[in-house]
């Protein structure tokens, strides 16, 4: 709730004020956002201690915006955050009332001790707000910024945000010369960061405020890694990319990475997109509610706030914001959903009902075939093997055509298990292919979104609406069974009120899964290296360690996207393309290690179960 004090925006938890009242926007641009006119780069990196209502953020878009710089990532913490409502009353009294308050508003959404990401102004804008303590914020976000805004309350009355823990850090987080502002000119704070690698001086201070801090990092510190072995792949910075597979997995790959400037190619077995898991008519994209702090759901959630932009962006006519309805028909349902969230409501039908309306209805093919006719897409190129040149790789396929490229991302779905049984020798994969149908009927019930149970019905298209699925793992049946069909069908008995359907085809797809639950997202690691550089974890697992692991130079995959494949495909993209560029990725560190290929081969090394070879 929002308070006020003498007409300032109040904390009551800090007793102090966000800002002052007179001329709140010009003072934020004369004490912060006027260092970009000191940072000599294009691609400017500003991180911020103590978001609040994001006035800085917005005055340093217009700094930003005048300027000639290309892209600004703005990172940034906040651990006691506004709603969505208060934001938006604050920004009508500043008048901040307009196209990119209104499009931050309508992406931002708190998830607690997690890294949320908006894009803007057509991604040149990048905003990744961590919702949660500082020291969190530093262990779950790895990144160096030119400019540091440290913009919490009084160190008197906030101590743990001018701690000496976080300003410590502050240089491992910092280029050489990188720029500090602060209002604070408490001496604990210019002890603190002159201890620790910066030069610090005093400013003039807007209006009445006698003086702020100026810093210049003098010492950048290298950051200590507690598990190395998830550490992200060295990348040599690469022109042309080949994406394998043209599914929604590699066609977000595709589409991401060419908007980003590089030359991308997609190699597709089949003779068109979308042919294997992404080859349905219609499907539900849901985040997985898990109970808070559970990182799967963190994960999901993340996932699918991220997919929300990119299907806004490039869904077209093809992706439905209609929500859907989730029936909890079991305790174990119930239970996920027990608890408060923005999120979902709950309501009573045949079962207690979970109403998620930011959810969305996709056409995955139609989808994929529209983002298909954007890119360069070689058809009937089926995966052999890759070689590696001495600038490049050339990856052969059975059509005995190859190509060749500076960066290889494999995001093959299910035949994913086949790249490390073969190629990289990774005997502790755990990859598995299940096989699932899909029955298309005649229209049947009257839906304003669709609704999932034990089986699930999508809205119709063109008066066809899709039920689903079955689930069978390791049957590799290509073709429809009308035994699956009639299995659809008995799943959502309770809401055909005794009628009989039409069925009108029938639709086979198989689905990459992890053994985990996690999909697999990251560099491609060298299994053999990988024993012989870790053989010791078992004994050095909880200590620092700086040797550094060991993939196989600018090859990636994103794969095991299972039954949520609409949402965490676009993970996917987002998290590749990020390493790549080299910038902070769009989701917390803690998601990045549970979603890194090494993980299986890591959890058996930390148990003493794997031998090395030599």
């Amino acid at each position: 709730m929002i308070k006020y004090q003498n007409n300032a925006l109040y904390n009551s938890k800090f007793d102090d004020i966000y800002f002052n009242t007179y001329e709140p926007l010009a003072e934020c641009e004369y004490a912060y956002s006027s260092a970009l006119d000191e940072i000599n780069k294009s691609n400017i990196v500003v991180a911020e201690a103590g978001f609040g209502t994001g006035l800085n953020f917005f005055c340093t878009i217009e700094k930003f915006k005048s300027s000639n710089k290309k892209s600004l990532h703005y990172i940034a913490v906040e651990k006691y955050p506004f709603s969505k409502d208060d934001l938006a009353n604050i920004y009508k009294e500043f008048g901040l009332d307009n196209t990119i308050c209104n499009e931050f508003l309508d992406n931002y959404h708190i998830i607690s001790n997690s890294l949320l990401r908006i894009y803007l102004l057509n991604r040149t804008i990048i905003l990744d707000l961590y919702f949660g303590d500082i020291l969190e914020f530093l262990e779950e976000c790895e990144f160096r910024a030119d400019i540091w805004y440290l913009d919490g309350f009084a160190p008197s009355k906030n101590p743990q945000m001018w701690s000496e823990e976080f300003l410590s850090n502050l240089a491992c987080y910092s280029y050489k010369d990188t720029i500090v502002r602060s209002f604070s000119c408490a001496r604990v704070v210019r002890d603190r960061l002159s201890q620790n690698g910066f030069e610090v001086s005093k400013l003039k201070g807007y209006h009445k405020k006698r003086e702020m801090l100026k810093a210049i990092c003098i010492k950048p510190k290298h950051m200590i890694k507690k598990q190395i072995w998830f550490d992200s792949p060295v990348i040599t910075k690469p022109k042309t990319i080949l994406v394998v597979g043209a599914g929604i997995s590699g066609l977000a790959i595709a589409t991401l990475f060419k908007e980003a400037g590089f030359d991308v190619v997609v190699a597709e077995a089949n003779d068109k997109a979308a042919q294997g898991a992404s080859s349905n008519l219609a499907g539900i994209c849901a985040p997985l509610i898990t109970q808070p702090g559970v990182i799967l759901g963190d994960m999901h959630m993340s996932s699918f706030l991220l997919s929300r932009q990119f299907y806004k962006q490039f869904g077209g006519d093809f992706v439905d914001f209609c929500g859907c309805d989730e029936y909890l028909v079991n305790n174990k349902l119930l239970d996920k959903f027990s608890h408060n969230s923005k999120f979902f409501s709950i309501s009573n039908d045949i079962y207690p009902k979970a109403n998620i309306d930011l959810a969305m209805q996709i056409q995955p093919q139609n989808l994929c075939l529209a983002l298909a006719k954007n890119i360069d897409i070689c058809y009937g190129y089926e995966y052999k093997s890759l070689k590696q040149l001495q600038s490049c790789y050339e990856v052969s396929f059975n059509n005995s055509n190859s190509i060749k490229a500076d960066l290889v991302i494999f995001a093959n779905g299910h035949r994913a298990k086949e790249l490390f049984v073969s190629e990289f020798s990774d005997a502790y994969m755990q990859l598995s292919s299940v096989r699932g149908q899909t029955t298309l009927v005649n229209e049947f019930a009257s839906l304003n979104r669709p609704l999932s149970a034990r089986g699930y019905i999508t809205k119709a298209i063109n008066k066809v609406q899709l039920i689903g699925a079955s689930y069978a793992r390791g049957d590799e049946y290509i073709w429809p069974r009308s035994s699956d069909d009639d299995e659809n069908i008995a799943l959502i008995d309770e809401f055909l009120n005794g009628k009989k359907l039409n069925i009108i085809g029938s639709n086979v797809g198989f689905r990459g899964y992890s053994g985990d639950r996690f999909p697999i997202i990251g560099g491609i690691h060298n299994a053999s290296e990988y024993i012989k550089i870790y053989n010791s974890l078992l004994w050095t697992k909880n200590k620092p360690s700086n040797q550094s692991p060991a993939h196989y130079l600018n090859l990636l995959i994103s794969a095991a996207h299972g039954s949520r494949g609409l949402s965490t495909s676009v993970l996917g993209a987002n998290i590749l393309l990020d390493m790549v560029l080299g910038r902070q990725i769009c989701v917390k560190k803690s998601i990045i290690n549970a979603l890194n290929p090494s993980r299986f081969i890591i959890r058996k090394l930390k148990k003493g179960l794997v031998k090395s070879s030599s």
